[in-house]
Formats: structure tokens, C-alpha cells, sequence
């Protein structure tokens, strides 16, 4: 087995397990189902680390994990809920829903969650595959021209 692919499983693990804790924290129950949804999007937001490593914004990160996630969701509910019937979750309470299955508040959740898996991504690239770590591109951050004229700059010698 390559290196690649035992660390796309352990980062799929990773994801589906924590994601299973958050449910049984937050609802008191859960579905092995979203295990494996919580994998799937872990390794997206693997796959999403990768590229903000490379210069991607972290904002444009979230919003990404959180639409790819909300999409992930509304698929499985398409095919768990209102195929199967298991009604695993439901969000007609909510505002703002379509067909009880995504919300805007879970999407916006989603876009903190991808915030969380990121860092937890990070740690696991660090203390298991060994590859560093890397959680901010300083060359990416730009000060606005207030906060710059605040800043002591370096005299060259």
C-alpha cells in the first residue's frame, strides 16, 4: 500500500470518527452513515488544506468546504431521508431550509467545521505523516496601511 493511500485512510478515519463524536455531543445519537459522510468531507477538506498551503485564501478554504459539505448532505438526505426513510436528520424546523435536508445555518456550520478540520488536518500531517507544520502562509497576510504605519520596520544594516 503507498504512502498516499494510507494517508488518505487514516485522514477518511479520522474524519468519520470525530465527526461521530460531534453527533453523539451534540444530538445524543448518531448513524454510521454520517461516519462516512464526516470521512468524505475530511478528505475534501484534506484535499483543501493542501491547496491553502499553496497560497489558497483560508476564507475562500471555508466557503468552499462549506458548499462542498452542504452538497455532500443534501445527497445523502436526497438518498437516506426521502429515499430510505431513516430520517437521520431532519431541518423543516429551521429557516431557510430546502426539502428539511440542508439549511443556511447548518452550511454556515459547515464553513466552521471546515475551519476545524483544517487544524486538525495539520495535526495530523504533523505528529503521524511527519510533513511539518504549516498553519499560516505569512507571505499571504496583508496588513491594512494603518496598521502598517503602527508596525516597526527593520533598518537595514
Amino acid at each position: 500500500m503507498t504512502r498516499a493511500r494510507i494517508e488518505s485512510f487514516a485522514v477518511f478515519f479520522v474524519g468519520a470518527f470525530c465527526y461521530g463524536l460531534c453527533e453523539l455531543f451534540a444530538r445524543g445519537r448518531t448513524h454510521i452513515t454520517m461516519g462516512l459522510l464526516g470521512g468524505v468531507a475530511m478528505l475534501f477538506i484534506h484535499s483543501l488544506n493542501d491547496r491553502r498551503r499553496r497560497g489558497m485564501l483560508i476564507v475562500t478554504a471555508m466557503a468552499a468546504g462549506a458548499v462542498f459539505i452542504t452538497c455532500a448532505e443534501y445527497i445523502a438526505g436526497l438518498i437516506l431521508n426521502l429515499s430510505l426513510g431513516l430520517a437521520i436528520w431532519d431541518y423543516s424546523s429551521l429557516s431557510y431550509n430546502y426539502r428539511g435536508q440542508i439549511c443556511i445555518e447548518y452550511s454556515l456550520k459547515w464553513g466552521i467545521i471546515t475551519l476545524a478540520g483544517m487544524f486538525f488536518d495539520e495535526l495530523l500531517r504533523h505528529f503521524v505523516f511527519k510533513s511539518g507544520v504549516f498553519l499560516i502562509n505569512k507571505d499571504r497576510l496583508r496588513f491594512p496601511a494603518f496598521l502598517k504605519s503602527l508596525t516597526p520596520t527593520r533598518k537595514e544594516v
